[in-house]
């Protein structure tokens, strides 16, 4: 039984009796530092003057939960720094971090889509919001810093506005702004926002071109805050610049994937470079968004869950929950997953998007294969899934295959939901190629298939209907062919085959331990968008190019995600001469440097077919 921040009184006593003769164990839970009284002051909590509070009254509350949490056998929270400050009252803590869900990022990123195509810059508006999405009276003190800067920036900058909030019965600000009196000479590039309920509130990040979260540092109550506002913002393609608190610190890498800053030039810096370069806004905001997927997503929340209920089920369990998670720490702090996935410099060549919302996104890779793309962009509409994206990412293409995708798609948009056409700057191989239609795409579901191979036609629907809410990926079935037909079984090979046996790959069951001798799942499968920026996505690098698929289900086994295997034919896979695997992969000297990058990143897998093998007829 959880209790949320519940103060004590004689019905909760009685529940909390009921429970212990029920041997129902108890877990008081708390976002913030609510369970000592002595922090109620006025001078450490501005939030009491703010709302109209005492420190009497607030003093009381926290005596209060106080005393319901040393009833409780546990206790749980969403920082570290709560955790740390609850273990003085209670030896076992769990550690259950603030999470978005899954509507929130379908309606953060249909809101961004509204703008345009993600990850774009639009040319429409020139006008450079600065919004600041504080959602009660209690943080006079958190913006005060940064007011004089705030209006300085504007001053320099006419063309930024800085997005504040009001009540939407008498249009009181969230703020008050008789305290500020450094914006009253700005106050025409102050734009004011009505306060919305929660499930409209992506809409409103997705306004913002920069979002601010100041918090006062070196405060214990303000330091012990989480990261919700910056994956807030992130979920609608903001950039976030915030207080170096602890819990900011660990999820922002500065520079890259958000700023931190403390002092008033650090706050100005950061404020003109976001303002003067939108390009960098926009990948840094990407970087944001990929970074915080996984570990403020349901799935990673559900595991956490899952471990801390384990631990509270007999003495094994306990001892295997702590082995977990001491285990996934190390990884953690190791940076094993801490990576974002590298997407390579691409330009939009078609864009159409109908703003509905697709259950999976397919996404082509191609270099140099307008003879067969237009097979495989065929067996793509071709599929049962009423509404579909489509995604085709030229990886810089010699012969004629941007003009065929082109055309195709401008006679295709009836049939899809969204029809991207991007092409790399410069040649990525294949890792860039396929993080840059991961990038793109905008569904949970992606399944990825090269130019040069086919879907059959329920292949997505099949897939996606295997695949529970926690599944990483899902694999299918495929049947190998050349030009002269369907590949049977080579019986010299494999003598207990039936003759006439088709040539399949895939045909292994799902089991991470089958990983360690080598590949046994094909790139051909339907991946989830979470569980590619949990793994940091596909490494880039055209030196050790053709394995980046098995990388990928090395990195989720690693991290406990599961894949599902189908055992149905659902793709069919194209042998011939200048295939990837023939004509790169599989080339002595170049299989030799792909072992040795795989097994460097992966050091617990023991191939058991080291040498070069071409695929063949």
């Amino acid at each position: 039984m959880i209790l949320w921040r519940v103060e004590y009184s004689g019905h909760v006593s009685t529940i909390l009796d009921l429970a212990k003769r029920e041997n129902v164990i108890t877990v008081f839970d708390a976002d913030d530092i609510v369970f000592v009284p002595h922090y109620a002051r006025v001078d450490m909590i501005d939030g009491i003057r703010s709302i109209g509070a005492t420190e009497e009254r607030i003093e009381r509350c926290f005596s209060d939960m106080r005393r319901t949490f040393l009833r409780c056998d546990q206790g749980s929270a969403t920082t570290a720094e709560l955790v740390f400050a609850m273990h003085s009252l209670r030896p076992v803590v769990h550690l259950l971090p603030n999470i978005y869900d899954m509507e929130s990022l379908r309606r953060a990123r249909l809101a961004l889509r509204m703008r345009g195509e993600p990850g774009r810059i639009s040319p429409d508006d020139d006008l450079v919001r600065i919004g600041y999405a504080t959602g009660s009276r209690t943080h006079q003190r958190d913006f005060a810093p940064i007011c004089a800067t705030i209006a300085d920036v504007l001053r320099q900058r006419p063309q930024a506005r800085l997005v504040l909030f009001r009540e939407p019965e008498n249009h009181r600000p969230v703020l008050i702004m008789d305290e500020f009196p450094s914006l009253t000479s700005v106050q025409d590039q102050i734009e004011w926002r009505d306060m919305v309920p929660l499930d409209r509130l992506q809409d409103e990040f997705a306004r913002f071109d920069i979002s601010i979260a100041p918090l006062e540092t070196g405060n214990v109550f303000c330091e012990a805050k989480s990261e919700i506002k910056f994956f807030e913002a992130a979920l609608s393609g903001v950039t976030t610049i915030a207080s170096p608190t602890g819990p900011f610190r660990r999820i922002i890498r500065h520079g890259e994937n958000g700023f931190l800053a403390q002092t008033p030039s650090e706050w100005f810096e950061a404020l003109i470079e976001l303002i003067d370069n939108p390009e960098r806004r926009v990948r840094m905001a990407r970087d944001a968004y990929h970074s915080i997927l996984w570990p403020f997503g349901p799935q990673a929340q559900a595991r956490r869950m899952k471990l801390a209920l384990t631990s509270m089920c007999g003495d094994e369990n306990a001892a295997l929950a702590m082995e977990l998670a001491l285990g996934r720490n190390h990884l953690t702090k190791a940076g094993t997953f801490s990576r974002t996935p590298v997407i390579p410099e691409s330009h939009t060549l078609f864009h159409h998007d109908a703003l509905g919302e697709a259950p999976v996104t397919v996404v082509i890779t191609s270099y140099n294969y307008e003879a067969h793309l237009l097979d495989a962009l065929e067996s793509v509409a071709a599929q049962t899934l009423p509404v579909l994206d489509l995604i085709v990412v030229d990886d810089g293409s010699s012969d004629g295959s941007i003009a065929l995708a082109r055309t195709w798609m401008e006679r295709h948009c009836a049939r899809f939901n969204r029809l991207i056409l991007r092409q790399s700057v410069v040649n990525a191989g294949l890792g860039g190629a396929r993080n840059i239609g991961m990038d793109a795409a905008e569904t949970v579901h992606v399944m990825q298939l090269d130019a040069d191979n086919l879907l059959h036609p329920d292949a997505c629907e099949v897939l996606l209907a295997s695949m529970s809410e926690g599944t990483a990926y899902a694999y299918p079935l495929i049947a190998c062919f050349n030009e002269d037909g369907p590949l049977l079984t080579d019986l010299s090979a494999d003598p207990h085959q039936q003759p006439g046996t088709p040539k399949l790959l895939g045909d292994l069951p799902f089991n991470p331990l089958s990983l360690v001798s080598g590949n046994r799942i094909d790139a051909m499968a339907m991946i989830t968008k979470w569980a590619w920026a949990a793994a940091g996505g596909y490494y880039v690098s055209r030196e050790a190019m053709g394995w980046e698929d098995f990388d990928l289900w090395c990195s989720l086994a690693e991290l406990g995600l599961p894949g599902h295997h189908v055992p149905q034919v659902l793709a069919d896979y194209r042998q011939h001469e200048t295939s990837m695997t023939n004509a790169s992969t599989e080339k002595e000297a170049h299989k030799a440097r792909v072992v040795a990058f795989v097994q460097q990143r992966h050091p617990w897998i023991r191939l058991s077919a080291e040498r070069a093998k071409p695929r063949t007829n």
